[in-house]
C-alpha cells in the first residue's frame, strides 16, 4: 500500500508499522479525503485501491479497540480505528491558489499578473481581464 497524499512518500514497504486507511465508503467523505490529498491521479471509480497513511490524521480522529484498552491485545485486522468524521489534516501539500489557463494569444500579446486573483493581457492594445474565483 502507498499513501495517495501528493507530497507523501510513505508506503507499506518502507514503513511496515505505519497504518494505511482506505477511503471512506461514503462518496462525499471520500471526495473530502481526495481533495485533502491534492492528488489529481486518484481514480474515484476505484476508491478501495487508494489509501492515506496515519500521519495525516490528528490524534482526535483515532479510536482504540476495546481489546487494546482492556487486554493489551492488538485489534482485529479488520478494525478501522478512525472516527466517522475523520479527515486528513496533517502534513498535506500546500494548496495551490493558481489556476492554470492555456490561451492561444497572438505574438503581439503581453500579459501581467496584477494580483492573486486577477491577470490581464493586452492584445493589439485591447485589454482582456481574467478573474479566478475560489
Amino acid at each position: 500500500a502507498y499513501c495517495i497524499v501528493k507530497s507523501c512518500k510513505n508506503n507499506s514497504r518502507n514503513n511496515e508499522e505505519l497504518k494505511f486507511y482506505t477511503l471512506p465508503k461514503n462518496s462525499l467523505k471520500a471526495k473530502e479525503w481526495i481533495e485533502a490529498a491534492d492528488n489529481s491521479m486518484v481514480n474515484m471509480e476505484k476508491p478501495k485501491s487508494h489509501r492515506i497513511c496515519a500521519i495525516h490524521f490528528e490524534p482526535k480522529y483515532f479510536v482504540r479497540h476495546p481489546h487494546e484498552v482492556l487486554y493489551g491485545l492488538p485489534p482485529p485486522k479488520t478494525y478501522r480505528g478512525l472516527t466517522e468524521n475523520a479527515v486528513p489534516t496533517l502534513h498535506l501539500p500546500e494548496r495551490s491558489e493558481t489556476l492554470e489557463m492555456v490561451v492561444d494569444l497572438p505574438n503581439e500579446a503581453t500579459c501581467a499578473k496584477s494580483t492573486k486573483s486577477t491577470s490581464s493581457c493586452s492584445i493589439n492594445n485591447a485589454k482582456v481581464d481574467f478573474r479566478y474565483y475560489f
